[in-house]
């Protein structure tokens, strides 16, 4: 970050599922999850889901990632999406799920669906020299606590805040026409051929691409030139994106 923010203005986005888990777990509740009817894995936010998400996305993990941050002389600033109304979403009070191969309509979910954000305190802490560390929670039309896929908030910010790069970190290189051939990463692709491949991936990467896909939709050729899904595991990921062109580059054509 240091060696960057001269020549670009940098702002965090993190979810964490595996961080939402443990505290449910450590609250002796099991994560549930269900397969939608388009194919999407998703978790079900009960009212103590939302409550473990509260304690993992604006607590550990965000004071965590903030810590770091100072620990390597950055001056971030770590908050949530309700802070200030940055981010703001509708609520699925229910879910539509596939059961035992049922189509079931879910109630009691406090997940939503991003749309609105307010960039202003954003824009006061990047004027301050602040780095923002913001965690995927938002705040419904009723004032309530909501969960919000991280990757999709992100696509919002970055429409929101005129970002040229959206730079998506996960746990692989990228996107693989097939997984198990390491070979098939896919270093740059174009949205309609991603709108083609995406049926044929699976778990994280495909929340990812659809992710991706909105962004530029929410975008609308405004100022978004590409959005890049790369591993966050390397010793330097932003590095190894702007730097070296590692993972793949998604762009409109």
């Amino acid at each position: 970050y240091l060696n960057y923010k001269e020549k670009y203005t940098l702002i965090i986005v993190h979810g964490g599922g595996p961080q939402i888990n443990d505290t449910l777990r450590n609250m002796n509740k099991e994560p549930k999850y269900f397969d939608t009817p388009s194919g999407f894995k998703t978790r079900y936010t009960d009212q103590e889901a939302i409550d473990a998400a509260i304690m993992a996305l604006g607590g550990l993990n965000n004071k965590r990632l903030t810590e770091a941050l100072q620990k390597s002389g950055v001056n971030a600033f770590g908050f949530t999406g309700i802070d200030g109304r940055t981010i703001e979403a509708k609520r699925k009070k229910k879910i539509l799920i596939l059961h035992k191969g049922k189509r079931i309509m879910k109630r009691g979910e406090y997940s939503g669906k991003v749309n609105i954000v307010n960039e202003d305190l954003i824009r006061y802490l990047l004027k301050k020299g602040y780095l923002p560390i913001i965690g995927s929670l938002a705040k419904s039309e009723e004032g309530e606590i909501l969960n919000v896929d991280g990757d999709r908030a992100a696509g919002h910010l970055a429409n929101a805040l005129n970002a040229e790069i959206l730079i998506s970190l996960t746990d692989v290189e990228g996107i693989y026409r097939n997984f198990e051939e390491k070979d098939s990463l896919i270093d740059e692709i174009n949205l309609e051929q991603l709108e083609i491949l995406l049926d044929t991936l699976e778990g994280g990467i495909k929340k990812k691409a659809y992710a991706a896909l909105e962004a530029f939709e929410i975008n609308n050729n405004k100022t978004l030139k590409k959005v890049i899904i790369t591993s966050g595991l390397s010793e330097k990921p932003i590095f190894n994106v702007l730097e070296k062109n590692k993972g793949t580059v998604i762009r409109v054509e």
